[in-house]
């Protein structure tokens, strides 16, 4: 959705209340979920080889709202500039047509969001055994997972509500990014933490790149959600933290040059055994192929492949056409 309708809707919003409505679900792209019910199942028992993997930008939760962010690398490598506006933001956290909120585990909170002795804590922590299963708490698209330093390994998941939810210090990995899950779906298996070697899960709940206390909406000892609407303020983001995070998950702000980050990596069923290109290589343009599914088959960014081609994600490919590829 172009900046211009994102202005307008919140706009709107504005002039009808004291807070702005921002009921993603309605604005965000088609969701491509399927309608199932979910058993809680062993972690050994999961398989991703039938699973679902987006295979179009427009899949991507809120990809307008993040201004085409989807970084696959790093939990936060960009900073973004949230539509607060002066008042605060009345985000809908489950729709009608969405599947309900899932606890991530079944532990007991250990350690609490903010200031602590080693300093800013940006999520919370759970006791938990290790090996346990750990789950998705809202419907969405996995956007990272792999290992990545103080967060071990590590799981990102971006709802269709705006958030985004980590889970990290897992022992096994059970998704892959691109893959479109629903809530209470397995994510992974608890670990240790990469500090202390105790059992437990660290947990974060973020809005456009921004960590903030998932106590807000989340009741910890209820294990279920405060209320369906989460009013987010400009102050419960940790945005003075901002560089301290950063610095510690030793990631560089990219330039605006830079400011493009890759789109989904290439999943276990998109491969297409072409794992590298020779330089200099050209594709040849078929029949139903977008310049996406083309990065994807060549494991390379989508950014990438438009800036070597020249071309803007709006031009039109034809049949036939030859696209190069470095």
């Amino acid at each position: 959705m172009k900046k211009s309708a994102w202005t307008l809707i919140l706009c709107l919003c504005v002039c009808f209340g004291k807070s702005q409505t921002l009921d993603i679900s309605i604005m965000s792209q088609q969701k491509a979920l399927k309608d199932t019910a979910h058993n809680s199942i062993p972690v050994d028992s999961v398989d991703i080889s039938m699973a679902e993997f987006i295979q179009e930008t427009y899949q991507i939760p809120c990809y307008g709202l993040y201004d085409k962010y989807w970084d696959t690398e790093h939990i936060s490598s960009r900073f973004m500039q949230v539509p607060f506006w002066g008042r605060p933001l009345r985000i809908i956290l489950v729709q009608s047509n969405n599947n309900d909120f899932f606890f991530p585990c079944l532990g007991n909170l250990k350690n609490k969001y903010g200031e602590s002795k080693g300093g800013f804590h940006p999520g919370v922590d759970f006791s938990l055994a290790f090996g346990s299963p750990v789950k998705n708490c809202f419907d969405g698209v996995v956007r990272m997972a792999k290992t990545y330093g103080e967060y071990g390994k590590v799981v990102v998941v971006r709802h269709y509500n705006g958030l985004e939810t980590v889970y990290a210090n897992l022992s096994r990995i059970m998704v892959r990014p691109g893959q479109i899950i629903q809530a209470g779906a397995i994510v992974g298996a608890s670990g240790k933490s990469v500090k202390t070697g105790t059992d437990l899960l660290h947990f974060e709940t973020r809005f456009m790149n921004e960590c903030f206390n998932p106590a807000l909406f989340i009741d910890f000892e209820l294990k279920e959600l405060i209320d369906n609407t989460l009013m987010l303020k400009e102050s419960d983001l940790a945005i003075a933290e901002r560089q301290k995070v950063w610095q510690q998950e030793k990631i560089n702000t990219p330039t605006p040059a830079q400011a493009q980050k890759q789109t989904p990596a290439v999943t276990p069923t998109q491969t297409t055994g072409n794992t590298t290109t020779p330089q200099g290589a050209y594709h040849i343009v078929k029949q139903g192929e977008t310049m996406y599914r083309i990065a994807l088959q060549h494991n390379i960014s989508l950014a990438k492949l438009l800036q070597i081609n020249n071309m803007k994600e709006t031009d039109v490919i034809t049949v036939g056409q030859k696209i190069k590829i470095e």
